[in-house]
């Protein structure tokens, strides 16, 4: 997992905290549109350029990516409106993804946060 992880792009990691964080609360599979806010509620805790926004769709590619790359699964549920969505999760450990994207210092503030959730 340490691989794919650091393989993965700045933006990848951040959206792949954002799902980290959800799990460690219970939130997960979570749909595009709720790790979209998650991470956009977050954007002051990271040590880097913005990333020129947090658009919903920049996510769902990001998403995307991270489950091509082992790193999410996907699971079919049903948003409240009853459309079946895809939902995501980690695929594996969050305290794991925590301490490689530890490694960097981009995103200490938002790890720290998710830790003492």
């Amino acid at each position: 997992m340490r691989d794919q992880v650091q393989s993965a792009d700045a933006f990848e990691q951040f959206v792949l905290l954002a799902v980290a964080e959800l799990e460690t609360v219970g939130e997960t599979p979570a749909h595009s549109y709720h790790v979209t806010q998650t991470a956009k509620a977050h954007l002051a805790d990271i040590d880097r350029q913005p990333f020129g926004g947090v658009e919903r769709q920049k996510v769902i590619s990001a998403l995307g990516q991270l489950a091509d790359k082992g790193l999410l699964r996907t699971e079919q549920t049903e948003s409240p409106t009853g459309k079946g969505r895809p939902g995501y999760e980690l695929a594996g450990d969050p305290d794991e993804v925590l301490e490689v994207l530890s490694a960097t210092d981009e995103f200490t503030s938002y790890i720290e946060t998710v830790r003492s959730s």
